[in-house]
């Protein structure tokens, strides 16, 4: 028995190592590449979740550390797959590279001395004087430098007319950088009709120039229209547009205006197309309305002395293209301060006719009156564009009324004027009566003539040319006429 077991132990021990050896050199599992391409791909997105989101994902060491990679498979997981799915594993590789890098800005250094232009104070581009007339132009300007202006500085005349007024003038207060200052300039008209422009900049205490614009070299200007009255008119309310006050529903006009505005504006057209198809050459007031329903424009004008036979005169109508126009035109006055009163009101369309304005201001002889026009629109707001064509008080004396004279009387008229050789329109008849003549002479002395005793109906004619002065005497028919001098 003994010897049976000792037997066994070795045998045993051999079936043992067997085994065991069996259980080593059993294949080791082997790991696909889309496997492999799997775990990469849920790494990738793993550190890519926890770059975005800060979580704790498991690293890609952990991720494949089991099972471990056969070494001919190695090359297959460190190639780059074609596939654009999978990234390359090189962590470098995973990590987000920005785009592009901020921009690098560049301070823009602030002139010493530069301005810019606000607004005009008075005399808006366009504004109409007569000839020789004065007014004075004011800027308001900005200083957007980064020195500060003071009574050193000056306003110079740089080019254009410069319509009488002086080459420089002195600030007179300090501007600091970022304040407004209003500066202002002494004008005067030229003497000739046409559009004028003064060009003006500004001058530090060395000289040098500058003005306004991005690098402060552009000047800034006045603008004006000099426009000669009509002499034939009393007033012509055109040339004295800006003279006038003027307002809209939405509040005051500046004039002239803005012909693009909303609130409304006034203008001077100088040759207009009205909706007639005519080009005018003589000028119009185009008065906007307020673009919007019902709105209006109204200007009223200084006072005015009517005279004998002062008329009102203007054509009104809606201007070239603006079919939907539909206005209505007022005239109205006032008397010291009174009640204002209407002179008469025009309602218009686009028709392509125009209408005409004569009022006899008879009733307003000897008054001082203010002019009052007014627009309203009741059509397309935009299209609300209605003008007054040359509108003037202008002195109109009644025309005589043609006097008819007896055919006796135009007879010793006409003879008169035929042996003086007067035009007959300059002899004038003064006074003429029928009477009965006492000779055949009719009462006229006549040399180396018989005159018999007789009765003959006629008339004395006394007439007048000039500085002289007729006497005609003839019979009832006028077939027989003796005339003399006095």
């Amino acid at each position: 028995m003994r010897l049976k077991t000792l037997f066994l132990i070795p045998v045993l021990a051999v079936v043992v190592v067997t085994l065991v050896s069996c259980s080593v050199l059993l294949p080791t599992p082997e790991i696909s590449v889309e496997a492999l391409y799997t775990q990469a791909a849920q790494t990738i997105q793993a550190q890519l979740t926890q770059q975005t989101f800060g979580t704790t994902e498991a690293q890609p060491t952990q991720m494949l550390s089991t099972p471990v990679v056969s070494p001919t498979r190695q090359p297959l997981v460190t190639a780059t797959p074609t596939s654009t799915l999978v990234p390359s594993l090189t962590p470098t590789k995973l990590l987000p590279t920005p785009t592009s890098m901020p921009p690098t800005v560049t301070p823009v250094p602030v002139l010493c001395d530069h301005a810019t232009f606000v607004k005009d104070v008075t005399v808006p581009d366009g504004t109409t004087y007569t000839p020789g007339a004065e007014f004075i132009k004011v800027w308001r300007l900005r200083n957007v430098g980064s020195c500060t202006w003071d009574e050193d500085y000056s306003l110079v005349y740089v080019s254009g007319d410069r319509m009488s007024a002086s080459r420089a003038v002195s600030l007179v207060e300090t501007v600091r950088p970022g304040e407004d200052v209003d500066l202002g300039v002494d004008f005067l008209a030229p003497s000739s009709q046409g559009r004028y422009r003064s060009y003006w900049m500004l001058e530090d205490p060395d000289g040098n120039v500058f003005g306004i614009g991005d690098d402060a070299e552009s000047p800034f200007y006045v603008d004006i229209r000099v426009q000669t009255p009509n002499e034939s008119f009393a007033l012509d309310l055109a040339t004295n547009m800006c003279t006038a006050t003027w307002r809209s529903s939405d509040g005051p006009l500046s004039c002239p205006g803005d012909s693009d505005d909303d609130e409304g504006s006034v203008t001077m057209l100088d040759s207009p197309e009205l909706e007639n198809g005519r080009r005018e050459n003589e000028p119009a007031i185009w008065t906007r309305p307020e673009e919007t329903r019902d709105g209006w424009i109204q200007g009223v004008y200084p006072p005015y002395k009517v005279k004998e036979d002062d008329h009102f005169l203007a054509d009104i109508g809606c201007l070239e293209g603006y079919k939907n126009c539909e206005v209505l035109f007022t005239l109205e006055y006032q008397v010291s301060g009174g009640s204002v009163k209407k002179l008469g009101e025009w309602y218009e369309v686009y028709d392509e006719t125009i209408t005409r304005i004569d009022i006899d201001l008879l009733e307003l002889e000897g008054k001082s009156v203010q002019f009052i026009l007014g627009v309203t629109g009741y059509g397309k707001p935009s299209h609300n564009n209605p003008f007054w064509l040359v509108p003037s008080v202008r002195r109109i004396a009644p025309t005589p009324t043609p006097v008819v004279y007896a055919p006796p009387i135009e007879a010793a008229r006409q003879r008169v004027a035929k042996d003086t050789g007067i035009d007959p329109k300059n002899i004038i008849v003064q006074s003429f009566e029928m009477t009965e003549w006492q000779d055949t002479c009719l009462g006229v002395n006549l040399p180396d003539q018989i005159c018999a005793e007789a009765i003959i109906p006629g008339y004395k004619v006394n007439m007048v040319a000039g500085d002289n002065y007729y006497e005609a005497h003839t019979n009832a028919d006028a077939s027989v006429i003796y005339w003399f001098e006095l």
